[in-house]
């Protein structure tokens, strides 16, 4: 699968559509492994506070703004392979691919859980979140690219940090994290309370250790390739520099703020 999606990443112009799935997966995933005690004694699997609450975070917070960053930045949300939108069309099918990889991940991370337990659900959460993270440092020369549609297909070059300067980058993380980031911690660091603290500790450096692996593993077999010239020759150990920082700071947004999460202890 791994293989697969690194050979879609490589050979299709239109990354972002390759690698959306992912963030979307992960989101709802990482809910359920929070919500692990609770979804454990459900009997209804739709009809349930979990289901409801990321279907809201999802439908009510993600697709909009997601449809807003592609409305206004069409060319870079579809690696510039679209200058404008002139229709719904295309916001739709983003919507629709959205509310439906939310409704298969649920159900697939649901399964993981009963039937192999919370470690099944951490590992895939994490293995969704470095994807979709160390792609946006692997391919930044088209992810990342801080020029116009013209330029795009110009071949005209950008840096990397230049990026950080656009107003992509303003709409896309900085905006995008504010009206979506409330939501996913309020649901995830709430779900996630009240265990005993060295249950929600473990909870926590597990999915920092697979962070670590999937780093180890990515970087390597990136390197790897790279040393064998099985790659194209655009493609060098120069990018593991935007992989690495994209990963791990990524990462930490994502996992450290669980230790706000009140322990049984704490409510004792």
């Amino acid at each position: 699968y791994l293989t697969l999606t690194l050979y879609l990443t490589l050979t299709l112009k239109c990354r972002m559509l390759v690698l959306e799935p992912f963030w979307v997966y992960s989101s709802v995933a990482m809910c359920v492994a929070c919500a692990r005690k609770d979804l454990l004694k459900e009997e209804n699997v739709w009809g349930n506070k979990i289901f409801s609450g990321i279907i809201i975070m999802i439908a009510g917070v993600f697709v909009p703004v997601e449809n807003w960053i592609l409305h206004r930045h069409p060319d870079w949300e579809t690696t510039f392979q679209i200058k404008t939108v002139s229709d719904s069309t295309l916001i739709a099918l983003a919507s629709l691919l959205h509310i439906l990889i939310t409704l298969i991940g649920y159900r697939l991370s649901l399964f993981l859980l009963q039937k192999h337990g919370v470690d099944a659900v951490i590992k895939s959460v994490m293995w969704a979140f470095s994807i979709f993270f160390s792609s946006q440092g692997l391919f930044w020369d088209s992810l990342m690219y801080s020029g116009t549609y013209e330029e795009y297909h110009a071949g005209v070059k950008k840096s990397f940090l230049s990026f950080f300067y656009t107003q992509r980058f303003l709409d896309a993380y900085i905006i995008f994290f504010i009206l979506y980031g409330p939501p996913f911690y309020f649901l995830t660091i709430t779900w996630n309370s009240y265990y005993p603290r060295e249950e929600r500790n473990s909870f926590i450096r597990k999915m920092g250790c697979e962070a670590v692996v999937h780093a180890a593993i990515i970087f390597g077999g990136y390197i790897v390739l790279c040393c064998v010239g099985l790659l194209p020759t655009h493609f060098t150990l120069a990018r593991v520099l935007p992989m690495a920082v994209m990963h791990f700071v990524s990462h930490a947004l994502v996992v450290l703020p669980l230790y706000l999460s009140p322990t049984k202890e704490h409510d004792e």
